[in-house]
């Protein structure tokens, strides 16, 4: 095949992949014409995320055969955050769609994206109008979601990976510092006009997940621990009520026995105590967790701004720190 378009691409295809062998080819079938059909240039870019199967030889060979595909490749695997965290510092579009290496969400959705980007969007996340997951995938999902929402995490509604981003918020949050990304929330946190529109979704094309109920426990965690502190502050709350309890339980025991002579003012007296100093270490260890919130949220709003510079994805690659990628 030929290359569509001279220079660079406009559009990037971004897809993180792990043990996909069964997929990538049916993906790259499916996801050439839709691109060709848009008249733009295009690239598809794959990251490989330490595959023990045969994902990577067939991404080689289809990149041999097209110039169009891209493919890096991780010595090990890093997760999923870390392959796309690459697919945004190597894309070379000036738009990313990214998509999953599953085809669950039709390669011939992505018109519906760039629709909806037309309308003044940075970012368009696909929606899904119904998911075809198994029941206990969708329910552990919906879950997560309620925890979100009670956690003031913001997120758009039941969103997916399938999404458009222009290129330099892409980077953008690509190069903050941290080093456990959820890009779902990073994409809104960078202040981006975002929009939403309603794809399909369908059953894996073959093969099965790599998302389990831990994977997904680990993402809530991370999530709620990198963008709210409202698990502090709920700490700090059961700490005063802890605090009240214990006095309200120390004067009961004081009165009970000035009042009416009875009952043994040691026990529950140490007891009341027991109870105000856990109290005050809950309330002080909000207070500190507070402040280390703080620090957190400052040093990441100080990557932020006009001025930044964005680095080249192998400046954000410290040797023996961020995992590398290799080309195909």
């Amino acid at each position: 095949m030929s290359a569509a378009g001279a220079g660079e691409p406009h559009l990037s295809v971004v897809v993180p992949v792990y043990n996909e062998a069964e997929n990538v080819e049916a993906l790259v079938a499916r996801v050439i014409p839709v691109m060709e059909g848009l008249g733009q240039p295009f690239e598809l870019l794959f990251v490989d995320d330490g595959s023990r199967d045969a994902t990577f030889a067939i991404l080689r060979r289809l990149a041999a055969a097209d110039s169009r595909i891209r493919a890096l490749r991780f010595r090990r695997n890093y997760g999923q955050e870390a392959a796309v965290e690459a697919l945004y510092l190597h894309a070379r579009g000036q738009w990313l769609i990214q998509m999953d290496g599953d085809l669950q969400t039709p390669p011939e959705e992505i018109p519906k994206l760039l629709a909806k980007r037309d309308e003044g969007y940075d970012v368009v996340y696909g929606v899904r109008a119904h998911r075809d997951d198994p029941l206990p995938r969708v329910l552990a999902s919906r879950a997560m979601q309620a925890g979100m929402r009670m956690m003031d995490v913001e997120l758009p509604e039941d969103v997916s990976t399938f999404r458009l981003m222009h290129a330099p918020i892409a980077r953008l949050v690509a190069a903050l510092p941290e080093r456990r990304k959820f890009f779902s929330a990073l994409l809104v946190w960078s202040g981006a006009r975002i929009g939403t529109v309603k794809v399909a979704h369908s059953a894996r094309h073959a093969g099965h997940t790599k998302y389990n109920f831990t994977k997904l426990l680990n993402h809530t965690f991370d999530l709620v621990v990198g963008f709210s502190s409202k698990p502090l502050r709920y700490i700090g709350a059961a700490g005063v009520l802890f605090a009240l309890f214990g006095f309200g339980l120390g004067a009961w025991t004081i009165a009970r026995k000035v009042l009416f002579g009875y009952g043994i003012l040691g026990w529950a007296s140490l007891f009341a105590a027991v109870v105000v100093l856990s109290g005050a270490q809950l309330v002080a260890l909000s207070v500190i967790g507070e402040y280390i919130a703080r620090i957190y949220i400052r040093e990441r709003l100080n990557c932020d701004g006009d001025e930044l510079r964005l680095p080249d994805a192998r400046e954000s690659e410290p040797s023996g720190q961020r995992p590398r990628a290799r080309n195909a």
